[in-house]
């Protein structure tokens, strides 16, 4: 496998460089390593037991800020300062062991990889842990920026990007700032939960988003909308309605190019650093205060038009032409902003399978009667229970 976890240092120019040791080392290791073990069920333990759980219905748990000590240990990095000052690994795995689950935390900066790359990474993983590290496909691109060398590469008839003119600048840009700033100070503490909705629930949104659109004409169907598009919708109307007044809304999405970029797409392996490119939808006030449906069919069609391979290139050498992507806005000036990331693709509860890691907790196994008649019995359980076993036995020989 190929090692992902390396020190960061920060160049003259401000750019993050990544260095690798010739070997790694005790003192110098690949990722970051704890294992905390706790002498309880998981439903026992005072943060755990908290943990979001589904219920076939609606289920609202606590935000993942509530659960850090179980993803990360205590003196783990929180930002990238703290990565450049420690000299440490970009990735850490924290374990947390219950004595009926087993939970892994993984970290890592998003200069290192995105979800998709997250997603690569436990697949590979996984296979390693069953035995089949025949199956993990190689890395590319660890001794470049795969995106960086094509927005270089020189393009036929390139498009410019199709947002362009919307770009936030100059005194936009100071009156977009103040109004967030002033927004933070002066408005409600936000609040982070987690929620789980089921498939019905899901249906049931999805319906009253259909039904929200105009009847077609002409035989036509109704236009298509993801479930992406229908929770997008979903959120940004309860968000919209929620105002003292009416705002126009611009959600900023996290598109991925290794899905729109033909040399992304027919890779022969996979690409674990970051791909995301921003992807921006404009709903009008009327429109977010409006119902579901037509919030859901705009978002789709803004998606859309910058989803091609021409207009993600645009993109892209807009972000190179910057030098500083995180200062590149595309939106109203007294828009509310809405970041989206979508990790459907991802298939984390599909793709992680840690299962040929996992040391059995509690079984008996009655092997059988030798030729004397004693009977061999091989259990695993909790010192506790093998306690009970020993007392159990005493006074029977």
């Amino acid at each position: 496998m190929t090692v992902l976890y390396t020190d960061r240092h920060l160049k003259e120019n401000k750019k993050l460089e990544i260095h690798v040791p010739p070997k790694f080392t005790a003192e110098r290791p690949a990722f970051s390593y704890s294992h905390v073990v706790i002498d309880s069920a998981i439903a026992d333990h005072a943060v755990a037991q908290k943990l979001p759980k589904p219920n076939g219905n609606v289920s609202t748990g606590l935000g993942p800020d509530h659960f850090s000590d179980l993803a990360v240990r205590p003196d783990a990095p929180k930002t990238m300062e703290d990565l450049l000052a420690g000299d440490t690994p970009q990735m850490s795995v924290h374990i947390t062991s219950f004595t009926n689950a087993t939970l892994v935390g993984l970290s890592w900066p998003h200069t290192l990889m995105d979800v998709m790359g997250q997603q690569a990474f436990i697949q590979a993983w996984s296979l390693v842990l069953a035995g089949r590290e025949s199956e993990v496909p190689p890395v590319l691109g660890a001794q470049e920026d795969e995106l960086c060398a094509i927005a270089d590469a020189p393009a036929e008839n390139a498009e410019e990007y199709i947002h362009k003119s919307k770009q936030l600048k100059g005194m936009a840009m100071v009156q977009f700032g103040a109004r967030f700033a002033w927004e933070m100070m002066t408005g409600p503490a936000p609040e982070t939960r987690t929620i789980c909705l089921s498939k019905k629930v899901v249906a049931a949104l999805r319906s009253q988003a259909q039904s929200d659109l105009p009847d077609p004409v002409n035989g036509e169907e109704k236009p298509f909308i993801s479930d992406g598009d229908v929770l997008t919708g979903w959120t940004m109307r309860a968000v919209a309605t929620s105002l003292p007044s009416p705002r126009p809304v611009t959600a900023l999405h996290a598109m991925n190019a290794r899905f729109r970029l033909p040399s992304l797409i027919n890779a022969k392996g996979v690409y674990l650093q970051n791909m995301l490119v921003p992807g921006f939808t404009f709903i009008p006030a009327d429109t977010a205060r409006g119902p579901m449906g037509p919030i859901a069919l705009t978002n789709r069609q803004h998606l859309l038009e910058q989803a091609t391979e021409a207009q993600v290139l645009a993109s892209l050498r807009e972000q190179r032409v910057s030098g500083d992507p995180s200062k590149l806005l595309y939106s109203d000036a007294n828009a509310l902003l809405m970041p989206f990331t979508d990790w459907t693709k991802a298939k984390f509860f599909q793709s992680a399978d840690f299962g040929p890691a996992v040391t059995t907790r509690l079984v008996v196994i009655i092997l059988g009667k030798d030729f004397d008649d004693n009977y061999w019995i091989t259990m695993t359980m909790s010192p506790n229970a093998w306690r009970n076993i020993e007392n159990s036995l005493e006074g029977l020989a």
